[in-house]
Order: C-alpha cells, then structure tokens, then sequence
C-alpha cells in the first residue's frame, strides 16, 4: 500500500470514528482509497454503508465469505459446508485462525477446490482471518446491481469537476475571494443551463438511477 493510501484510509478512519452514530441509515460514496474492512465496520457501526468503487490489495477469494466467525475474529465456528472445526489455534501476531478439520470433511467436500485446505491422514487444515472473511463479503457486494448503481451515482457526481476543468477553464480561477466565488459559481450555472438545454432538446441520457427513485 502506498503512503498516500495509507494516510487517506488513516483520514477516514479518523472521521469515522469522529461521527456521531445516525438515526437513520446514511450512505457515504467514497474512493477505492477509503476501502477497508476496518473503515467498513466502523462506519457500519455508525448506521452508514461505505461504497467504495474499488478495494485497494490482494483479493480474497469469494469462498470465505461463507466462513462464520465469532465476533472477535480469534476463532472460526463454521466452514462454508456447515462443519464445525476440530480445533482452532489464532496467531496474534498476524490475525489469522490455523483452522483443523476432520480429513473426511474436506476430502469429500464439494467446496475443497475452493477452500484449497491442506488435507493429512487425519485431519484438513486451512489458514484463514476475519479480514479476508469481510473482505471476501465487500467484493461480493461489489457485484450486485445495488452496488452498481450506487457506484454509476457516485462516479456521476466525479464527473463534475472533471467536465468543469476541461470544458469551463477553471483553471484559469481569478486571484480573490469573492471574485473566485463569483467565477465558479457562474461555471457552475452554465453546466446547469447546458444540462437542462440538451434535457430540453431530448438530448443525453437522463434516465434515473434507481437508488434515486
């Protein structure tokens, strides 16, 4: 990860956690440089969904998110196939689960291919963490219709500055407060009028995004 992804997840974590919890479920769009499991469940503890376009890092594969927890992330109580381990030792230093199973269990698993556990005489073992289990849930969100229209809204919205720099000269904003304000807010009403003009005309594609309806 590099150091300015580092400090914006350290940026939104810190106004996550600054945030009161809401009454009413809230939504945050946010770059794939806000993604995290952490930046997830604390905001997620706050009654507000973190939609972000992207995760930053290796993907977990999808079969974990199938794998049950208990809440402190230091032991696995159920595999995908509904078994309970035979043992599960957690390493501290890296937060993960050294899971055992029973060798017939997996041996005969139809999800062994995806889990990929190392089976021996006796027993399957498999080495695993909360991390990639919420991981491996956010990707799998990712690919619902909801989360693309989320992402379709938010990618929306981005295009705004991105259309004003290159079409409006924005870069060219004058030196002063209120001539600065007057100068984009007048870039800001032309966008408007253009967009309401080609509405008029019937031209664009304006249909609503669901998640708006």
């Amino acid at each position: 990860m590099s150091k300015t992804t580092t400090v914006t997840v350290s940026l939104s974590r810190s106004t996550l956690e600054q945030m009161s919890k809401q009454a009413e479920r809230a939504v945050i769009f946010a770059d794939g440089a806000y993604s995290g499991t952490e930046n997830t469940q604390l905001a997620a503890d706050k009654n507000v969904e973190l939609i972000t376009t992207s995760l930053t890092g290796k993907p977990a594969p999808d079969i974990l998110a199938d794998f049950e927890f208990n809440e402190e992330g230091t032991k696995v109580l159920r595999c995908p196939a509904s078994y309970s381990p035979k043992s599960c030792s957690y390493m501290k230093q890296s937060n993960q689960c050294t899971v055992s199973f029973l060798h017939e269990q997996c041996a005969n698993c139809p999800y062994q291919d995806q889990c990929k556990p190392k089976i021996f005489k006796r027993v399957a073992k498999i080495v695993t963490s909360k991390t990639a289990h919420e991981r491996a849930k956010i990707q799998r969100n990712m690919n619902c219709e909801e989360f693309k229209n989320y992402a379709r809204l938010r990618n929306g919205v981005e295009t705004v500055p991105s259309n004003i720099r290159k079409n409006y000269h924005l870069e060219k904003m004058p030196r002063g407060k209120q001539r600065g304000k007057f100068f984009f807010g007048s870039k800001i009403a032309a966008l408007n009028f253009r967009k309401l003009f080609n509405y008029v005309k019937g031209l664009g594609n304006y249909a609503q995004n669901p998640v708006l309806a």
